[in-house]
Order: structure tokens, then sequence, then C-alpha cells
């Protein structure tokens, strides 16, 4: 449930309650444009864990009504996706490119035969451009991704 806007509404992003003690987050990246379109406090939806920290849940929301255009969903085709997803099936093992690294999230986005993703790291992270053997951990239906973890883990 949507509990708050810590930096006001239309800035950083929203509080979500997970039922943790650990609060849930949901960056203003993935919410809409704009900030009059965002969700009340007290409104409740279906998320996805994106990342879980020590000290919060990174959250995507999965309705439609509480995303923006740029949040990850609908970055696939349908059939784009069940390609990606034929091809990459749960424990498969794939090489990628680290393409950036985003030191803020942990997490470094990868680029591997037709498709980008985003990896969280612990430690240093890989630079830009070195090579990496990631297996599929899940595929997310809802947001058309596949959740990788480095191999060494």
């Amino acid at each position: 449930m949507v509990t708050g806007f810590p930096a006001g509404a239309g800035r950083a992003g929203m509080a979500v309650d997970v039922g943790d003690p650990v609060p849930g987050w949901v960056d203003a990246l993935a919410l809409p444009e704009e900030p009059s379109q965002w969700p009340p406090v007290g409104r409740k939806g279906l998320f996805e864990v994106l990342q879980h920290r020590g000290f919060e849940i990174r959250l995507l929301p999965l309705d439609a009504g509480m995303r923006g255009r740029g949040a990850r969903s609908h970055r696939r085709s349908g059939s784009e996706w069940a390609a990606i997803a034929r091809r990459r099936p749960v424990g498969a093992v794939l090489d990628a490119t680290v393409e950036r690294v985003f030191p803020g999230n942990r997490e470094y986005t990868v680029h591997f035969g037709e498709a980008y993703e985003t990896v969280e790291y612990e430690g240093t992270p890989p630079d830009p451009g070195a090579r990496v053997s990631l297996m599929v951990e899940k595929q997310s239906e809802w947001t058309r991704s596949l959740i990788l973890r480095p191999c060494d883990e």
C-alpha cells in the first residue's frame, strides 16, 4: 500500500508498505511523469521486487495505472519476450558485456545477443566493456525481463 512521498509528489519517488520491516520504495522514474497522476496514499497494488537491500526494497509497480511510460514493463512486445524466454530458460548461463554501471543503485546493465538487462552487484562492480557470465535466476512475465545473477555467486 502507498504510504507517502517523502520528498513530495513528483520528486524522488513513493514509499510503499510491503508488510516487511524494511520499507518499499518506487523510484520516480517508474511512476507517471505528471505528479498529479501518481497513486494516492492508501492505494493498494501489485509490485515486483527489483532489489531487496538491507535498508529498502526497490519495487516496480505492476498496475499499469501506477506506472510511467518509461517503466521497464513494456519495452518488449509479446513475441519478442516469448522468443527471449524460450532461448534463455531459468538456469541458462549466458555471456554478456557490461554496458553501464550505476553505483547508487548497485546495478549494472548488460548486453547479450538481442537483449539488455540489469544486474545487481555486491562489492566492486565490473568495468564497462567487461565480459561477465550470468545465470537466469527467474523470468518475469509481468515485466518481460530476465532476473540475472553473476555465476560466481
